[in-house]
């Protein structure tokens, strides 16, 4: 049976592109009123059509309240938020600033946090709710030039299981999916050389083959859905065999 999703109220953060977006549609698709949370609200909207589009700076807590505030007067209700939205930047550890720990945290995990804490009164009231968060699995690999990344992700798993032994009890789970290798917008601006991607992917991964938005939207589905009502405070690895443990 397909994984059923109509009606729910669903936002996605990081949605101007790559798997934000691809989640964005793929969710409409599957009857849900998708939200789209962009940083680029003018620039991305018509991608996201015809999902609602708000704007979402992620470092922004008055914004991202105001973000949460427009979806619930719209549809009085918040059923799933995925917090997709991230950067991943990589320098040497002895070369990272206090600036770039920074930036990193606040979008990573201080980001995450902030849609977090705005909410939860919503699916507390509503007495159900879910929480996605997206990983890495590059937190599992410990991958050089990475250790600020590597941080704000392993704090994006402390706040996953914090949040579900927390909230259980009100019917809001909270769950985590580590992403392998997925190939988006983003990837193809830093390596356009796509060949030699494909090359070394295929090197590492037990399925050959390359992860795309598409590919993975059903596993976000699957947790959105009512049909993953006993998982909470789980991760989740999606990467073609590429980690193991």
């Amino acid at each position: 049976m397909a994984i059923e999703l109509t009606d729910k109220v669903c936002l996605v953060t990081g949605a101007d592109e790559g798997i934000g977006r691809g989640l964005v549609l793929g969710f409409a698709r599957r009857g849900a009123r998708a939200v789209a949370g962009l940083l680029q609200l003018e620039k991305s909207r018509a991608a996201v059509a015809p999902a609602l589009a708000v704007q979402m700076d992620v470092t922004k807590p008055d914004q991202v309240q105001r973000a949460v505030d427009e979806v619930i007067a719209r549809y009085g209700r918040l059923d799933v938020l995925i917090n997709n939205a991230g950067i991943y930047p990589r320098k040497p550890a002895d070369e990272i600033t206090l600036a770039d720990w920074r930036q990193t945290l606040d979008v990573n995990l201080d980001g995450t946090w902030h849609c977090c804490e705005a909410v939860i009164p919503q699916m507390k009231r509503q007495g159900s709710g879910v929480i996605i968060n997206v990983g890495s699995i590059t937190l599992r690999l410990g991958k050089a030039h990475l250790a600020h990344y590597l941080a704000s992700k392993g704090g994006v798993l402390g706040l996953t299981r914090g949040l579900a032994r927390d909230l259980g009890a009100f019917g809001i789970r909270a769950n985590c999916v580590h992403l392998g290798a997925v190939l988006t917008e983003g990837e193809l601006r830093l390596f356009p050389n796509q060949a030699e991607v494909r090359k070394d992917v295929d090197k590492v991964q037990a399925l050959p083959g390359r992860l795309t938005p598409e590919s993975v939207e059903p596993v976000f589905a699957f947790l959105a859905s009512d049909d993953s009502r006993d998982v909470t405070g789980q991760s989740l690895t999606v990467d073609r065999g590429l980690v193991h443990d």
